[in-house]
């Protein structure tokens, strides 16, 4: 359950991710839910999608995940699972990312701002189908893109594009509209972190690199700069694009010119060209 906007003849070395946009809430997971669905909802980065409206097709690859993060969240190790939450233990590999596990979110999310969300015991079976369904096309189609860029190009520049709530930068004295995660300069080189803080800077918004969000499994797993793939994660503050109560956009023009003016040249692949 993708969108994917990939060009056949590509101009530049150009992905970009949006994990959590979705919106899409399988039966399955209903089926199971033990909270008000509204309240579920107030985890996506809600229609962040439509940040990239207005960027040319011809100058990135771009590719969307439509079912929703609450149900299986891609920006998490496929063994990041919490076997406490199934009626047995169904995947043998050491269990990663335990402190997100301890949170309640892992790749099943069970809890959303402390709300456990889901009953449980959950068969075995439904773990099973949301990742075969929805985790496996997702990464599949991530790597194989990387993978084709990079070897046609020698290089791949991975923006990994997400929405922060407001309410998670309150120990800020500014709060940021904008967070760069890099995994602390090891999944791109700090001329691009540099590239991307000067444009947002230049166009007025505050920018914090690595805090409080320095890139999740996504960022970590493929951005490799020895290996020419270059990926940072991009965090806007939800409250930038949209009413973060009623769920509903506004002002998102300002951020789709940003977005177009960054994508919509060649300054970018060849600043990385020059690196």
């Amino acid at each position: 359950m993708l969108k994917e906007l990939i060009r056949k003849n590509p101009d530049t070395p150009i992905l970009i991710t949006v994990p959590h946009a979705g919106d899409i809430y399988p039966d399955l997971f209903i089926k199971h839910l033990k909270v008000n669905l509204c309240e579920v909802r107030r985890i996506e980065d809600y229609q962040s999608n439509k940040i990239l409206g207005k960027i040319d097709e011809q100058m990135a690859d771009i590719i969307i995940a439509q079912c929703s993060r609450a149900v299986v969240d891609l920006n998490r190790s496929r063994n990041a699972i919490d076997h406490s939450m199934f009626t047995q233990v169904f995947e043998h590999e050491p269990v990663s990312e335990k402190q997100m596990i301890k949170y309640g979110l892992g790749v099943f999310p069970n809890k959303i701002f402390g709300k456990t969300i889901l009953k449980t015991p959950l068969p075995v079976s439904y773990a099973i189908h949301m990742l075969e369904k929805y985790y496996d096309p997702f990464h599949k189609s991530l790597y194989k893109r990387i993978k084709y860029l990079s070897k046609v190009f020698g290089f791949c520049y991975h923006i990994d594009l997400h929405t922060m709530p407001s309410k998670a930068l309150l120990n800020f004295k500014k709060e940021p509209d904008i967070v760069l995660g890099d995994n602390f300069g090891k999944s791109c080189s700090i001329g691009l972190s540099n590239y991307f803080q000067n444009v947002f800077k230049e166009n007025g918004f505050t920018v914090e690199l690595n805090n409080p969000y320095a890139g999740g499994f996504i960022t970590r797993n493929y951005g490799n700069p020895s290996k020419g793939v270059h990926t940072i994660q991009i965090e806007i503050n939800r409250k930038i694009y949209m009413d973060e109560n009623k769920l509903s956009l506004k002002n998102i023009k300002i951020l789709q010119e940003i977005f177009a003016k960054i994508f919509n040249n060649l300054k970018l692949s060849e600043k990385i060209a020059a690196e």
